[in-house]
């Protein structure tokens, strides 16, 4: 028998399970993490204890405007890339998904 501690038993999607999240998330915009035009952040609390999971940007026009802005700069270039091309960007996209399948899954279902 080992003397393991108990948050090392649970496991993923049972209650208890460690989510390493940050405090804060901020908007992703144009390859970056900008915080909200308004300075604004509301918290995201787990449906299972209500406590606080981490804050998340609320955003508004301003910053879905500085969104629209940042995809309509790489808009030709993305139009302008190989089927080849996209597909490894989406692949890899899809593989990082795979490798942090546990933590998505957790994040969403049980906080």
């Amino acid at each position: 028998m080992t003397n393991n501690p108990p948050s090392a038993q649970i496991k993923p999607g049972e209650y208890g399970f460690p989510l390493k999240l940050k405090a804060r998330y901020d908007n992703f915009i144009g390859g970056e993490w900008v915080a909200p035009a308004d300075g604004e952040y509301y918290q995201n609390l787990t449906p299972v204890t209500g406590q606080l999971l981490c804050e998340v940007a609320s955003s508004g026009k301003r910053d879905i405007d500085l969104a629209l802005d940042a995809a309509h700069k790489v808009k030709d270039k993305w139009a302008h890339t190989s089927v080849q091309d996209r597909a490894a960007i989406l692949f890899k996209i899809a593989d990082r998904m795979e490798q942090n399948l546990e933590l998505l899954a957790t994040a969403e279902t049980s906080g």
